[in-house]
């Protein structure tokens, strides 16, 4: 039972991971990081509905449908920043899979280190890229024309996939220590 018991809090962080993934995928393959009655814009294309009501922003012309986004440096940067989460969160969490999995306890431990620097590389890419398309719109937003835009759900997905990043994070970092004492029992109890 105390076998499994120790494993819990990486099981979970494990889940976090691939939650991380699901989100990430979703966050930037979606049209809706801004919204305004009937427009919605992507990182990587924006769409008008037919029930869209006022000016659309500079550089996009006025017809009905989905289209690629005209190209602007803070959605590539965000978009790759993003992607970069994405990279780092799939080896951090294929790291904890095969630590979970090793039974030699220094490279288990080594695993863990190592699993751990990449979701906390992965939530620094994470946030900022978020921060930067915040701050970059928020600055930009007076010349797009429009009074009412909203962050739309698919960058609310990227803050929350940074929270589970958080938690996997946290629940490496807060249960390191069940493996070192594990391993200095055992090297103790084998002795020389």
């Amino acid at each position: 039972m105390t076998l499994y018991f120790c494993y819990f809090p990486k099981v979970v962080a494990l889940l976090c991971g691939l939650a991380v993934l699901v989100l990430i995928t979703i966050c930037l393959a979606a049209s809706s990081w801004l919204d305004s009655n009937g427009f919605q814009q992507g990182l990587w294309y924006y769409c008008v509905s037919s029930h869209y009501e006022g000016p659309l922003p500079p550089g996009i012309p006025e017809t009905i449908g989905c289209f690629a986004s005209p190209w602007r440096v803070y959605f590539l940067a965000t978009g790759a920043l993003c992607a970069g989460t994405f990279l780092l969160d799939l080896v951090a969490t294929t790291l904890l899979v095969i630590a979970l999995c090793t039974r030699k306890i220094g490279r288990k431990i080594r695993l863990y280190k190592s699993a751990k620097t990449f979701f906390m590389l992965a939530l620094l890419a994470c946030m900022s890229g978020l921060i930067l398309f915040a701050v970059k719109f928020s600055l930009e937003y007076r010349e797009w024309g429009r009074r009412s835009f909203e962050f739309g759900w698919a960058f609310g997905m990227g803050w929350g996939a940074a929270v589970f990043l958080f938690g996997a994070l946290l629940l490496l970092c807060c249960d390191r220590e069940t493996d070192t004492i594990y391993y200095a029992e055992k090297t103790i109890e084998d002795g020389p």
